[in-house]
Formats: structure tokens, sequence, C-alpha cells
């Protein structure tokens, strides 16, 4: 390296303190803050500069994958051919006038024409039916032909094309013909899975016996279900970089995991959860409920898990962590002064501890839920009389926030949505006290500046699952053609949810004077990126560290010259060159959508 003297050297110091600070002045950042760090990167005094760029969120939508609200779409998976649909991801939200760039679609497949118990066309004759009714027609409970995968195949590949991810779901029964919605006759006809004898209602054990096996040669220990999701586990694996999850479903009607003999044991979510985590793979999360996964847990290892003694946060890369949950009654919690969630957080109650009702928490279930950092969201239900506060501002806010709420519907239910969209974002309605009936506690909501004056379903929709925002960046002024990059930063994820999935954060270095590109894996791990409740920029407590060093070698061979250092972050199993990636929420032209990159700074490559 060339010598300089001391006087240079102090000259130069001097000279990268005050451009340090005028840098932070363009940057928002306040004068006296630490702008320039000193450290080796190829053996000499190559400086940390701070990078000119806005570090302020930018309050708009901003697509990005296994996050927001999904479009859903209904499958009949035909035991011949077929054509699937896809629904327009750019859509309004139903009862507003928001609009929303969605990123998931919501694939519920049904597999009718594969069960006997099954009806393909209404309602089982019974004292319920209306005189003179026909008796349905069945499906058949059969393998899934080649004709029916394709039809799968053919749907996910529709989501691979597109710009989103897929919630995927299985059922028997997704036009609820098996539920009756009256206590006279129990609530349910009969069970819609195969194999199950017609007839068998809810009140019978679920436990598998011989009459509910496939009887497929090489799978005898099987029952239908169980063969139909190794069928379908060679297409998860297939498609798995653009599934986002796979909602256990299966049982019931709707395959909303109630109303059969096999979602009221503890045996039936044992023998399910254990195929799914067979079946799905393993980079994928399975969203079922918490009743259901601490059965299975309490079968699994033999544990006494239940709402009055919490499961306890899993660690990352075990089976116990990869469950996440699909509410179907998204913010239910009272009709009138009594509370009552519509069964959606104390689904599965009946599975664990007592058994009894009065063992249900609903902050036991929201503590199961975030120490769980998974998935979580599902469609909400309509809003009740004005009393009921659960799915009103500001609990709402609360509780999506405490909870890490990733995923809504955006067609369900339109009458809360209406409320949402009316609500005026300010300091004044989001801090107004609120007590829930089911404690009694006074609580109050963090409000967020950036989205004052906005209406609630605005700040719902960017605020569902993650939404990172670049705070500080730091990068090598200089670095050596056979040296080390460094990088220091601090990101806040300022969303309700968190990176579920695994993604590659890789750095990519462009050419300022050119089209050449250079790209490196590094060693972050965006699921680190937690969020916190109070997600206020003020609130430094909630930036995570963004810091790394890339050796010059990994980038391959770089020419000398000036560089913009971007960041990716996608899938590990992504085929395209820049679908699915995450892409920051700050002002400014930082994202360059040809590399599916955001910048982070500049460098200089020297010799």
């Amino acid at each position: 390296m060339k010598m300089v003297s001391s006087m240079s050297i102090n000259r130069t110091i001097a000279g990268l303190a005050l451009t340090g600070l005028l840098l932070a002045a363009c940057a928002g950042q306040a004068p006296g803050s630490n702008s320039v760090l000193k450290g080796a990167d190829d053996g000499g005094a190559a400086p940390l500069v701070l990078q000119p760029l806005d570090y302020t969120e930018n309050p708009v939508d901003i697509p990005n994958p296994d996050r927001g609200f999904y479009r859903p779409e209904a499958y009949v998976i035909p035991v011949e051919s077929g054509t699937p649909g896809f629904p327009d991801l750019a859509a309004t939200i139903s009862g507003t006038n928001v609009p929303v760039d969605a990123r998931i679609v919501y694939m519920e497949f049904d597999l009718k024409n594969f069960s006997s118990n099954a009806p393909l066309n209404g309602k089982p004759i019974g004292p319920w039916s209306a005189e003179g009714a026909l008796p349905p027609e069945y499906g058949k409970t059969q393998p899934l032909t080649p004709a029916a995968l394709d039809y799968v195949r053919a749907a996910l590949q529709k989501v691979r094309e597109s710009e989103a991810v897929a919630i995927v779901k299985f059922n028997y029964d997704g036009r609820g013909h098996t539920y009756v919605d009256n206590n006279r006759f129990n609530q349910i006809i009969h069970d819609c899975e195969p194999g199950a004898p017609k007839g068998r209602v809810w009140y019978e054990t679920g436990v598998i016996n011989e009459t509910d096996r496939c009887g497929i040669p090489g799978h005898e220990d099987k029952n239908w279900v169980q063969y139909h999701l190794w069928q379908l586990g060679n297409v998860f694996s297939e498609f798995e970089e653009c599934i986002m999850a796979v909602k256990g479903g299966l049982f019931g009607p709707w395959g909303e995991m109630h109303s059969s003999s096999y979602a009221r044991t503890r045996e039936g979510y044992h023998w399910l959860l254990k195929a799914l985590l067979g079946y799905v793979p393993a980079s994928r999360s399975i969203l079922v409920h918490a009743g259901g996964v601490m059965a299975w847990h309490n079968m699994e290892y033999g544990t006494d898990y239940s709402f009055t003694n919490l499961m306890p946060a899993p660690a990352r890369g075990t089976p116990a962590q990869r469950f996440g949950m699909f509410n179907d009654s998204y913010s239910a919690g009272s009709r009138g002064a009594v509370p009552d969630d519509n069964g959606s957080l104390s689904e599965g109650y009946a599975l664990i501890g007592s058994g009894e009702y009065s063992d249900y928490d609903r902050n036991a279930v929201l503590t199961w839920i975030r120490n769980q950092n998974n998935f979580y969201g599902g469609e909400t239900v309509g809003p009740g009389p004005a009393e009921n506060i659960y799915p009103r501002f500001p609990n709402v806010l609360y509780e999506a926030a405490y909870a890490q709420t990733t995923h809504l519907n955006t067609s369900y239910s339109q009458r809360t949505y209406k409320l949402w969209g009316d609500f005026v974002y300010n300091e004044e309605n989001v801090t107004a006290a609120f007590t829930p009936p089911h404690d009694g506690v006074t609580r109050t909501a963090v409000f967020d500046p950036v989205y004052n004056g906005r209406n609630g379903m605005e700040y719902m929709r960017d605020r569902l699952g993650y939404r990172l925002v670049l705070r500080e960046a730091k990068a090598s002024k200089r670095v050596e053609q056979n040296g080390t990059l460094r990088f220091e930063g601090k990101i806040q994820n300022v969303g309700f949810g968190n990176v579920v999935n695994r993604k590659y954060v890789s750095i990519i270095l462009k050419a300022k004077n050119g089209s050449s590109t250079y790209t490196a894996l590094t060693d972050l791990d965006a699921r680190n990126w937690r969020p916190d409740v109070n997600n206020r920029a003020d609130h430094t407590a909630a930036w995570r560290d963004l810091n790394f060093s890339v050796k010059m070698s990994a980038l391959g061979s770089v020419p000398a010259g000036e560089y913009d250092i971007y960041l990716k972050i996608n899938d590990p199993k992504e085929q395209s060159p820049n679908r699915r990636c995450i892409r920051f929420a700050n002002k400014g032209n930082s994202w360059n959508a040809d590399l599916g990159a955001n910048l982070i700074g500049t460098t200089k490559v020297v010799p």
C-alpha cells in the first residue's frame, strides 16, 4: 500500500469527519452521531462511511412475499382433467376503497370427488331436509388420480409464474354440506373424510380403525387422509419455493378443523399433524390452532400442555416450531357483554387440559401465538354489536401487533373492514383507552405518527406481516480486490409479524459505469429481525443489527472501480432471478426491480 505522512493522515481523517457530518445531515441524522468508523479490511485503515440514503419509512403499500392480504381461490380437484383459475392480485379490500397489491393466493382445494362420505351437490337427507328433498350424489373413495395431481400442479404453476406465494389447503367438503347450524342436530350430519363409516357422527372416537385404512399395497398403515397427503407430498416439494405455508384443513366441513370425529380427538390431531410434518417440506410451516398443536405435542412427547400450562416457545428448527395458526374467525371476541370468540382462538380446548371451556384463556392463546413466532392470520367475521370491541380499533391494533398477525382475507368480512376503513388513524383515536371484557384490563395501543391522518385499513394493510425499514448504513469507503467488504447497519421491522420462512440474504456489487454485477451470500438471517409491539421509528431498542463482512474473493473477480451495494433477500429455492424478493419500505429510489434488491450504499474497489 502507498505510504503517507502522519500529517496527511490527520488531514484525511478531518476531511472524512466533515464529510460524515454532511452526509448525516442529508440523511436526517443528527450532527455529532458516529458517522465514520475505523476498521481493518485489507490490512489498512479503510473507514466505514455513513451512506447518504433516506432512512425514513414510506407509508404506502409495499408488496412482499409471505405477508399481507391474500386473494382466495377455490378449486374442486377433478378426477379426469380441468383447468384451474387464478385470481387478480390487484384488488380493492372489501368494504373499503383501499387498494392492495396482494402477494398471497389462498388456494382451497376440495377433494370431495375422492371421498365416498363427501356430498357433491347438497346436504344428506335427514330431519333437517325440506319435504321432497333428493339425496345428494357422493364422491368415490380412491387414490388421487394422475390428472388430479396434475391439476394441483397446474394451479401452483400459475403461482410460480406470478409474484405471489400460496397458502394451500385441502378439504373434503368445501361447501359445508355436512354442517347444520342447528343445536337440534349437534351441528354435524356425518363425517366427510374418506374411509370413515358413513353416518359416523361427532361423538364417536375418531381413532383410526381397520375400516378407515386405505388398503393400498405398501401403505397398509395409512388411512385415506394420510395416503392422500403422501400423494401430495411430491407436489409440495416440487413447488416449495412458492408455497408460503400449508393449512391443516382436511378435517370437517370447509376444512376448518371442527365438526368431525377426527377433529374431536387428540389421536386425530396426532396422526394428522405427524403426517403433515412428514410430507410438507421441512422449510414450510403448517397452520393449525393452539389446541391441536398442544394435543399433538402431548401425545408425541408425553407432555401435559394446555391453556393453563402453556407450551413454551419452541426452538427454531424443531418440529414444534413449524406450526403457525390460521384463524377462521379472526378478531371475534364477544357477543354483547359475554366473552365468546366464536370458537376461533379457543378451538381445540376440549383436546387439552381438563377439556373444559373454562380453562380457555384468550391472553394465553395470544401469548402462545406470539411464542410460536410463526404465521398467524385468517379471515375476519362480522363485527357484531357496537359494544364488541375485539374487531374494532384500537383493540384490534393491540392484538394484531401482540400476536404478530401476518395475513388476512381481502374479501371477508366486508362489515368489519368497513369499520377499519372508516377509522381515522390519529393519536387521539389510536391511544384511546380500551378494556377487553375477557380480563377487564385497560390498555392502550401504540400510535405511529408516520400514518397520522390515514385510515385504519391502510395501516392494517401495510403492517400485516413484516415490513423492513433500513435505519442506518455504513459501508467500507474503499476495499482492495483481495480484501474484505465490511458493512454495519440497523434495520427495523415495523410490521406486526416476522420473516418466517428462511431467506437467502446476498449482496450485489453493481458497477456504476455499467451493468456488471457480482454477488455473494452473507451470513445474515432475516428471521432474526423480529418486530416489537412498539414499532415507532424512535423506538431504537427495536432496531436490529445488519452487519456483515464479505471477502472479495467470494464475489469473483471484481475489477477496480466504483460500485453500488445492494442487498437481495429471497427464498433459497427460488427458481427465477428476481421474483418474490423482499423490498424495504424506505422512501427514495433504493429499490432496483431488475435486481430484486435494495440499495444500501456504495464503495470503491481498488487494486
